[in-house]
């Protein structure tokens, strides 16, 4: 498992049970002693801000590669929906966000995310 100093910009990574990527790194000094640590600016994947995190140099963390994917849904049940990707024509169940639920129709492009067997809309297109 990759430690906090090898994260980079555009990485993802799980904190809190969450993916989330990294935006910034800076190095902080804190204490009498001058120890140093990372700190992290970093953004969950439906977040338009950012928030900060601080790890030790040593720290573990869950590194995960995230592609972000266009498609297109197909048919829409409630807050379910069955979508298209169209680079692989591959169809794909999802459940719709509660914010996004009106939004949506039939024929809408979409942006998601496979992420652990599941797939996430993030926004329309």
């Amino acid at each position: 498992m990759p430690t906090a100093t090898d994260l980079e910009k555009g990485n993802y990574f799980i904190y809190n049970n969450e993916p989330v990527r990294v935006i910034r790194k800076e190095v902080i000094v804190v204490g009498t002693h001058s120890h140093s640590k990372l700190k992290f600016y970093i953004q969950g994947l439906r977040e338009k801000g950012e928030r900060t995190v601080t790890f030790q140099h040593s720290e573990r963390v869950e590194k995960i590669k995230i592609l972000r994917k266009h498609g297109q849904i197909i048919s829409k049940s409630n807050n379910k929906v069955q979508l298209m990707d169209t680079v692989s024509y591959e169809t794909l169940d999802a459940v719709l966000p509660p914010e996004m639920v009106d939004d949506i129709t039939e024929g809408d492009g979409v942006t998601f995310v496979e992420l652990n067997g599941t797939v996430e809309i993030l926004d329309k297109r």
